[in-house]
């Protein structure tokens, strides 16, 4: 009896998860029928800061992600766009949809089902749970009357997506597309289109796939060739407004290929083009030409040998050609030109136009060795290309507008390339406001953010986990919590209880690569995920004061997290979850804690290091006496740092106070007063005193003032050393050998923090220019 009931459970099991599986839906499945674009959203902070940048692209625009603000996404969120309607799609969870009282919910009875609806700032959204997913829409009948649909291919697209992206988009037969620089010859009408998206505030960067439900699809023109290296790039001038480049290493089996698509007559070959491996239309101020890349150079010059010389320009021979419709169907409609009548060549390129003129602009850029390869725009963008590519479109601003027929708002630098490989092709682009670069050393304001009130807690520097860039927080003496990208765009405001206390510090609590805010103020510890939404159990509030700035520990790198209160005598060690760890058992400390406990590491063991009163307390992890330091000391206000392996602060003489892991304390005079103030890495100690400032064993002298602590950055394999004097608003940066660094001090009100903020050369300076703005400065 008892393996007949087994039997009969395990079945019920087993049908009852296959019965779960069935049922389980996937996200394509929700997305209606009838649409044309579809927008996922990882960072609905940093898309928001890309929609609303004035990018002139139709397709980043009319994406209401405004109308979703009041929901706590921490997923991403599926944008559906139609012709006359869309939707927003996201897992659903107890805390997506908040209890604000500026939010008014309710519920629309129908026949069938109950409709909910959510009214936030005159916006209505109607929604509906399907299957743990919220789909909502303003269009009250597309959530009534929405029904589950398989659509496999794109199914397969969303699974290719990438999160460490801002945003992707998938757009289906959409024959031109601003934001490709696509128009509606040049790949096709039919198929899909899918890009991962990301910005750097000054430009925008995808990568992606395009693949055709036609199978008479341009982009079949380059089955069997090989993508080809952008040679052209050196003979095509710098100054080119436009231009439309492809590549394959068989030219026969490019053409063969277009008869097949009944792109191209038969007889309109030329032998010149069977020698080529990358052909372009340039555009330039003088003309338009052709532009081609042979892979023999000697052969090239055998099959233009019987055209007639027309004339000699600084050592080039100008040539007059007999067939001078050669580029107007062969290759069309990638690349059509009516009239070549000229041409040269020039090592393995050869070049044609209908005006002599415009061939001799071209040979003098590349005489003088400006050509795009050598441009400083190109080389900025082509870091995000790849090596090669069956197609390429180049604009510059004026390209772009005539292309767009509107204003271009800066974007200067844009190209696209696709990269054939089997029955698809790889998309890679860069839009891009290219600024040209300072000189060397040179120091300029790249942007200043102001935020509503004082500033109280100054700027301090939060990585941006999904392009490795750098942003700012600040708060201001209305206790709001900016967040301001890299660029300058506040990215999102929250209110908070109170100041925050000393440092802000990140954690990764799900373990998932992604990076949440996490600190305390005197009465809640917050942990804040990228869009300034509160995770999990926090923030957790606490009756008694928090007295000192939350102390972060990750013992052994494995994102298992200690958050260690202190409160006033205690010390309250919580987990990731906001639980007690109760393996911590230190006991009230007989005196007020009077410096933020730290977590260090010498060799392989542990140490919890603080102060209260003259006693300088080294724990283990589990809040123990791990050494006992023999000599009590009268401490300053300065924390408590690791220096030669060794416990090290100063005391109220200005005296350098060093304790090792025996316990044995020696005390050693620096010249240093009761004000003074210290700050180290594991072998660099730098010291402030009035107008001296030591950096190792190097003393500077200042001018009399009143200066911040001075901070220590280690970027780039250096040292640098900032200071900042409050009193004539200078800021200073040293390096680890004392010496000012050119063209500082700067102008600036607050501590400055050093940080490369964008990944781009160089590294940003960032202070405050008053009270109430933000200051940053490029240093080149």
């Amino acid at each position: 009896m008892k393996k007949s009931f087994s039997y009969i459970l395990l079945t019920f099991i087993l049908v009852s998860c296959n019965e779960r599986y069935k049922t389980k839906i996937d996200v394509s499945e929700l997305i209606p029928e009838d649409y044309n674009t579809v927008l996922i959203v990882n960072s609905i902070n940093e898309l928001k800061e890309l929609l609303n940048s004035n990018a002139p692209f139709n397709e980043l625009k009319n994406f209401p992600l405004g109308k979703v603000e009041f929901l706590n996404i921490n997923n991403p969120l599926y944008v559906s766009v139609s012709d006359s309607s869309f939707t927003f799609i996201t897992k659903h969870s107890d805390q997506l949809t908040p209890k604000d009282s500026t939010i008014i919910k309710g519920i629309k009875k129908t026949d069938d089902k109950n409709i909910h609806y959510s009214i936030y700032n005159k916006d209505t959204i109607y929604h509906n749970i399907i299957d743990d997913f919220y789909f909502g829409s303003p269009d009250y009948r597309l959530v009534k009357n929405f029904t589950k649909t398989d659509k496999p291919e794109l199914k397969k697209l969303l699974t290719t997506t990438s999160q460490k992206s801002i945003g992707s988009l998938i757009f289906k037969n959409k024959p031109t597309n601003d934001l490709l620089l696509k128009t509606e010859n040049l790949i096709s009408k039919k198929g899909y289109e899918l890009i991962d998206i990301n910005s750097d505030g000054d430009g925008i960067t995808f990568n992606g796939v395009t693949k055709s439900s036609d199978s008479l699809s341009l982009i079949n023109a380059f089955k069997n060739t090989i993508p080809q290296e952008f040679k052209l790039a050196e003979i095509i001038p710098s100054n080119v407004s436009n231009l439309t480049r492809i590549g394959f290493d068989d030219f026969s089996s490019f053409i063969q290929n277009l008869k097949n698509l009944k792109a191209t007559e038969s007889d309109s070959i030329s032998e010149i083009l069977n020698l080529q491996n990358e052909i372009a239309l340039i555009e330039t101020q003088t003309g338009k030409a052709i532009a081609m890349h042979a892979l023999d150079a000697d052969i090239l010059e055998d099959v233009f040998s019987n055209n007639s010389f027309e004339e000699n320009f600084r050592d080039i021979s100008i040539f007059k050609i007999k067939n001078n419709s050669i580029f107007k169907n062969s290759i069309a409609p990638f690349i059509t030109f009516e009239n070549a009548s000229f041409g040269f060549i020039f090592d393995n390129f050869s070049v044609f136009s209908d005006h002599i003129e415009t061939l001799k602009t071209i040979i003098s850029f590349k005489l003088n060795n400006k050509t795009l390869a050598t441009s400083e725009k190109f080389q900025f963008i082509k870091q995000h290309l790849a090596a090669n590519s069956s197609i390429l479109t180049y604009k510059d601003g004026e390209g772009l507008y005539n292309f767009l027929n509107r204003s271009v708002k800066g974007y200067n630098a844009n190209t696209v390339q696709y990269v054939y490989d089997s029955d698809f092709a790889h998309i890679n682009g860069v839009l891009q406001k290219y600024k040209k670069r300072s000189s060397s050393n040179s120091i300029t304001e790249d942007f200043s953010t102001s935020v509503t009130a004082d500033i109280m807690l100054s700027p301090q520097l939060v990585k941006n986990h999904r392009n490795n860039s750098y942003e700012i927080v600040a708060q201001d003496t209305n206790n709001i919590l900016y967040l301001v990208s890299s660029s300058g765009s506040i990215l999102w405001k929250k209110q908070l209880s109170g100041p925050i206390l000393g440092k802000i510090e990140q954690i990764d609590i799900y373990k998932n690569g992604r990076l949440q805010l996490v600190f305390a103020t005197p009465n809640r510890v917050y942990v804040i995920d990228r869009n300034g939404k509160d995770v999990g159990p926090f923030p957790k509030k606490f009756n008694d004061k928090i007295t000192q700035p939350l102390s972060v520990f990750d013992y052994d790198n494995q994102k298992n997290y200690r958050l260690l209160v202190t409160q006033n005598k205690s010390l309250l060690m919580l987990n990731a979850s906001a639980k007690r760890v109760t393996g911590f058992t230190y006991k009230k400390a007989q005196n007020t804690i009077n410096s933020q406990p730290k977590h260090f590491r010498i060799g392989s063991k542990d140490y919890i290091v603080f102060s209260h009163g003259q006693k300088l307390e080294i724990l283990n992890r589990q809040g123990k006496e791990r050494v006992n330091a023999k000599k009590g000391v009268d401490f300053s206000e300065n924390e408590i740092f690791i220096y030669k392996n060794k416990f090290t602060t100063l005391n109220k003489n200005g005296q350098l106070i060093q304790v090792d892991t025996k316990g044995r304390v020696s005390v050693k005079n620096l010249d240093l007063d009761i004000n003074s103030k210290i700050t180290t890495t594991s072998k660099t100690l730098v010291a402030h005193n009035e107008n001296k400032l030591k950096i190792k064993s190097k003393t500077i002298d200042l001018d009399y003032g009143s200066y911040t602590s001075p901070e220590i950055f280690y970027l780039n394999d250096k040292i640098y050393v900032s200071i900042t004097d409050l009193q004539s608003k200078k800021v200073y940066i040293f390096d680890s050998q004392g010496k000012l660094l050119p063209n500082f001090p700067v102008f600036g009100t607050a501590s400055a923090k050093l940080q490369n903020l964008d990944r781009k050369r160089g590294l940003e300076l960032v202070t405050q220019a008053d009270e109430k703005t933000i200051l940053v400065y490029k240093i080149n």
